[in-house]
């Protein structure tokens, strides 16, 4: 299941707000920018990069929604997130993202970890799978 965890908003005032957020991570991070519309991911991840177990974003600006399947599940799901929000999707777990809205998020991984676990899988091959399944 998607994990989405509402920034803490740490103060506010005419110049704009600060929100709080942990990262015990290290390394090279990804800074992603998608047009409403667009359309990332249509993977799982297995494990075998540490920063993709699980894969954890931060949605900066605007809002997407994120299409998931546990492998081997029989539905996709789809969650709803608003920026500012952590985003923890678990390995073994196909998912989609799509921007509602033009969006900004940072991936606490590399193009590496990406390029190393990541399996491939359309959502149009996902939907057969589920329906041979019935």
């Amino acid at each position: 299941m998607i994990k989405v965890t509402t920034l803490s908003l740490a103060g506010e005032d005419d110049r704009g707000s600060n929100y709080l957020w942990d990262c015990t991570r290290t390394g090279e991070f990804m800074l992603c920018y998608r047009h409403a519309g667009s359309s990332s991911g249509q993977h799982y991840h297995t494990g075998i990069s540490d920063n993709k177990n699980p894969e954890i974003m931060f949605l900066l600006t605007g809002k997407a929604l994120i299409h998931w399947c546990p492998v081997g599940g029989n539905e996709i799901c789809t969650t709803e997130v608003t920026a500012p929000a952590r985003v923890e999707v678990p390995i073994n777990l196909w998912h989609q993202l799509i921007a509602e809205t033009d969006c900004c998020f940072i991936e606490l991984n590399s193009m590496a970890d990406v390029q190393k676990d990541s399996v491939r899988v359309w959502r149009t091959d996902l939907e057969k799978m589920i329906i041979e399944k019935q």
